[in-house]
Order: structure tokens, then C-alpha cells, then sequence
């Protein structure tokens, strides 16, 4: 039967940062899926609320010489949601609230 990895399953965290690290230093995707189908398929796992309040939470708590690379990767990550899924930012209060606060911390830590 075979593959010690099968039944070995990433957490949260981890599926978030491979989403993150997909994109490049430009802003573009590669041709992953992953980030798509996570976005489609999170409501299964927790809102799309505690899922921007986890993104916040990984942007604030960024540390080491990457960080502000990996902010900018979460921006891109952010931006790539909004675009591709408008409609969840037009209808969820608690998600526009949490896109808001997003942009504030950005601002106060020198991005726009």
C-alpha cells in the first residue's frame, strides 16, 4: 500500500504559508491551483473572518530578515482573495472590518 505520506495532513499555518510563498516578488502567481482552492474551500474549516484575522495575526507577528518579504507575500495573498472573490468582501461585515483593520496595521508599520 505504500505512501508514508498519505494520511500526513499540513496544518492551518502551514497551508497558508505555502499559499503565501506561491506568490513572487512581483505580486504574481504562479500556475497553482492551491491558493484558489483554499480560498474556495476555508468556510468548510473556520470563517472567512478567522481567516483574515489568521493573515493579520501572521502579518503583525512576521519576524527574522524576511519578514517585510513575507508581509508584502501576505498583501499579495490578501489581494489575491479580494480579487478573485469580490463578492465575499461586499457581503461579510466581519471580513470588511478585518480588511480594514488589515490596511490600518500596514499603514502604521510604513506600507500602503
Amino acid at each position: 500500500m505504500g505512501s508514508s505520506g498519505l494520511g500526513k495532513a499540513a496544518t492551518l499555518d502551514e497551508l497558508l504559508c505555502t499559499c503565501i510563498e506561491m506568490f513572487d516578488d512581483n505580486g504574481e502567481l504562479d500556475n497553482s491551483y492551491l491558493p484558489r482552492i483554499v480560498l474556495l474551500m476555508h468556510r468548510w474549516y473556520l470563517s472567512s473572518t478567522e481567516l483574515a484575522e489568521k493573515l493579520l495575526c501572521m502579518y503583525r507577528n512576521a519576524t527574522g530578515e524576511s519578514c517585510n518579504e513575507f508581509r508584502l507575500k501576505i498583501c499579495y495573498f490578501m489581494r489575491y482573495w479580494i480579487l478573485k472573490f469580490p463578492a465575499e468582501f461586499n457581503l461579510d461585515l466581519g471580513l470588511i472590518r478585518m480588511t480594514e483593520e488589515f490596511r490600518e496595521v500596514a499603514s502604521q508599520l510604513g506600507y500602503e
